[in-house]
């Protein structure tokens, strides 16, 4: 069965192309659409569940309100941010206003697929580019959250909300990066450029079955709950001193190699 799929993009240059895309793959496109009208906000009510993209010069103050009002009439879709240009706030405003992706229109055809794909599984995917950071100064900040906190609302696959830019509590961010091994943290680096289970079991010249236990002792350690989630962590409190450290020569990484840092992430997988 495949998954529905509503398109709303400004450049109609781009509507062929996305739509000729889509024909070969999981997803029927309902509509695509220079903007959502109230026919499509229609059908996103009445469908228990479909794709959302949404194709955006910048997530601003507007857009933002947009997709809060169709998230509230409209819970089964899954909106995802596909934007021109952004600042570091604009990300994780999306994810708050309930996005559950943020893609930058420069990502490559397979990607996309990929991406929605994984949306479409519950998960929360950014693109490399995209960086999470503090709150944009003109975007409005859910009731009773303090201004300048940076959580990333997401969709794990029991739909259960995730907030994965937190630092398990009682730890500090290096306390936590301190307690991973090297070989943990090369594969944490990993998932953040987007590498699959197969993928860094080649890099590391190890199994697949090894890359799982592995990925369980970080997720443990993290105490969190799916890779997308430590992905999202690490971007956020890893130091690029530490991935530095990890190509560098010499004994394992110590405690002088390890702090805190906002990173960019790639695709989740």
């Amino acid at each position: 069965m495949r998954t529905p799929l509503i398109v709303t993009h400004p450049s109609t240059l781009l509507h062929d192309g996305l739509r000729r895309l889509f024909t070969k793959s999981q997803f029927a496109p309902v509509a695509i659409a220079p903007a959502l009208n109230e026919d499509l906000e229609r059908q996103m009510g009445s469908s228990e569940s479909c794709i959302w993209l949404m194709g955006v010069s910048r997530f601003d103050a507007a857009t933002q309100d947009l997709l809060r009002r169709v998230m509230t009439a409209a819970p089964g879709v899954k909106p995802v941010i596909l934007a021109a240009c952004h600042a570091p706030g604009d990300v994780s405003a999306a994810l708050r206003a309930g996005a559950c992706g943020f893609l930058c229109q420069d990502i490559s055809a397979e990607q996309l697929l990929k991406s929605l794909e994984l949306i479409a599984c519950g998960q929360a995917v950014l693109h490399r580019d995209c960086r999470l950071g503090q709150p944009a100064p003109n975007s409005a900040n859910d009731a009773g959250e303090e201004h300048g906190s940076c959580h990333t609302r997401g969709f794990a696959a029991d739909d259960r909300p995730i907030e994965a830019a937190t630092t398990p509590a009682g730890s500090s961010a290096a306390e936590v990066t301190h307690a991973l091994s090297r070989r943990e943290l090369l594969i944490l680096r990993m998932l953040t450029e987007g590498a699959s289970n197969k993928v860094i079991a080649l890099k590391m010249v190890i199994t697949e079955s090894t890359v799982k236990v592995h990925m369980k002792a970080i997720l443990r350690k993290l105490r969190l709950q799916n890779r997308t989630q430590a992905a999202m962590w690490a971007r956020n409190h890893v130091d690029e001193a530490v991935w530095a450290g990890l190509s560098a020569p010499g004994p394992r990484l110590g405690q002088g190699h390890r702090a805190r840092v906002e990173t960019v992430h790639a695709i989740a997988c």
